[in-house]
């Protein structure tokens, strides 16, 4: 067994093969573990220095915690790539060891000028949030945020059975009203119209939040930028779920999630605020929750934040966790 660090950008993008391939055969990875999100989330706001921790086992890659150096006026922190835009985080870890965990997180200790690591959004099965903390640093839990999740059937004709029956009857109401507008439509992005459809939803998206008199965080050209690269590569691995409703002329709402290892995650959308009559989010949703029925998911995660439509769909919550480590 052993750990080395990686802390150059050229030992970065020599990694991504191994990591890919790592990534794919873990049964639980979820898309912001992939390199393909954590790479795009690097070009466009890494600002530090990479110190990415890995270990091998005969050669072969195993584990990967992906952090970076980040040095502020008073200190110097280690944090994950995909901090901020990754509703969960985690160490990537092959399932045949267990024990690697513990010395993926032993080693950001030996990481010489860094002062304190810290780990947000750490879901309940992630691998960072059972290892062992390292005894020469202290830490410090804090509660993350609620991460409502709906356990999904094995066929859509039984929704009925885990949504409220009430959401469904509103969801069919809202379709009957959209119909006699005209023709309802929901088309799914391909490579060819993957950046249209995103900057339909950007448009959306800020375009509710402008009447709320605010900017929305998609206003911010690099996350544009970075949703661009994420979401194309996404679709071309065959992750991204990006699906436009239109209803007769007018381009009602985008729905942008991923899909991997048998779950769904409702990732953002946007609707246009004039529609809301006719409840353009909640018909992208049914589509969205369907449609991963029919792919083999077996869960629908809603991820960060209670927001009381997640409720709505039935969805309950799990709770994320944030670990800091300090120096003495």
């Amino acid at each position: 067994m052993r750990i080395e660090l990686i802390d150059s950008d050229a030992g970065l993008q020599a990694l991504i093969p191994e990591w890919a391939a790592l990534w794919r055969r873990v049964p639980t990875s979820a898309p912001f573990q992939s390199p393909l999100w954590l790479t795009a989330w690097w070009s466009q706001f890494g600002t530090g220095i990479p110190r990415i921790i890995t270990a091998r086992a005969g050669g072969a890659l195993i584990g990967v915690l992906p952090l970076y150096e980040l040095h502020e006026t008073d200190s110097i922190k280690l944090l994950p790539l995909g901090i901020s835009v990754s509703d969960y985080i985690d160490a990537l870890i092959d399932p045949a060891y267990p024990d690697i965990p513990d010395l993926l997180l032993a080693a950001i200790a030996d990481i010489i000028f860094s002062q304190q690591c810290h780990l947000p959004d750490l879901p309940p099965d992630a691998a960072l949030r059972r290892a062992a903390s390292p005894h020469n640093l202290r830490e410090i839990c804090d509660p993350g945020p609620p991460c409502p999740v709906l356990i999904l059937p094995a066929d859509p004709d039984d929704l009925a059975a885990v949504v409220p029956r009430k959401t469904l009857r509103d969801v069919r109401q809202a379709q009957s009203r959209s119909e006699a507008v005209g023709p309802v439509t929901i088309e799914t992005a391909d490579l060819s119209t993957v950046d249209g459809a995103l900057e339909a939803l950007f448009c959306l998206h800020q375009k509710r939040w402008r009447k709320r008199g605010e900017e929305g965080v998609l206003a911010d050209p690099a996350v544009r930028r970075f949703h661009h690269e994420a979401a194309s590569a996404f679709c071309a691995a065959g992750i991204l779920r990006l699906y436009e409703l239109r209803i007769g002329t007018t381009l009602a709402g985008v729905y942008y999630g991923f899909h991997s290892n048998r779950k769904a995650y409702a990732y953002l959308g946007g609707f246009d605020p004039e529609m809301t009559r006719l409840s353009p989010g909640a018909q992208l949703l049914q589509h969205a929750i369907c449609a991963a029925i029919h792919e083999g998911a077996r869960e629908f995660h809603f991820l960060r934040g209670g927001e009381s439509y997640k409720y709505a769909w039935g969805a309950t919550d799990q709770f994320n966790l944030a670990r800091t480590f300090r120096r003495p």
